[in-house]
């Protein structure tokens, strides 16, 4: 079979999707918010309606092929679960693609994340100073970074990531003064 680039293009979206729907239970056990987490579950319900079966299994195939998917008979039903590698690779790809999601109103807190990470670790402070600013968040001084709306899903998912609890702190507060941010945030 010949492959266009269009053809080629629909089936990494469509890779992505499986595996995206094959972590969204894997997701789940990170979400604690019971509004986030019917989200997640109405997005992959959605994704899943859409697939083409024919290149599902197509692509299923070339899964297991590459050792992220595994194929396993529970009873007389075969499941489709996702390999130690296959996880890797999914965490990966949801750490790349994580955003917070501003709310339409603002509840009068911030969202700070203070961090103490050791020198030996440095690697990984600055890729947590990173992912923060990318999420949004501004660096308040050098291991404080301030946000306005809630954000606690999402950063228990990079510290988890990072394998950081010891060192990081999530802390919900008002801030006085809070002008400047008030003005930063567009509040």
């Amino acid at each position: 079979m010949l492959y266009t680039k269009s053809t080629m293009a629909t089936h990494r979206k469509m890779t992505g999707q499986i595996i995206g729907l094959l972590a969204s239970g894997m997701m789940l056990g990170f979400v604690r918010d019971k509004h986030e987490r019917r989200k997640l579950l109405e997005e992959s319900d959605k994704i899943w309606m859409s697939l083409d079966r024919k290149q599902l299994y197509v692509i299923l195939e070339r899964l297991k092929l590459r050792g992220l998917i595994e194929f396993a008979k529970q009873g007389n039903k075969e499941k489709v679960r996702l390999t130690p590698r296959g996880k890797s690779q999914s965490l990966r790809h949801a750490f790349r693609t994580l955003k917070t999601s501003p709310k339409k109103k603002w509840d009068g807190k911030w969202r700070m994340v203070l961090f103490d990470i050791p020198e030996p670790k440095k690697k990984i402070r600055d890729a947590l100073r990173r992912k923060l600013k990318e999420l949004g968040f501004l660096e308040f001084q050098k291991s404080v970074f301030v946000f306005p709306y809630p954000a606690e899903d999402e950063i228990n998912f990079v510290i988890n990531f990072f394998d950081i609890s010891e060192y990081v702190y999530y802390i919900e507060a008002p801030i006085r003064p809070d002008r400047d941010l008030r003005k930063h945030f567009g509040i």
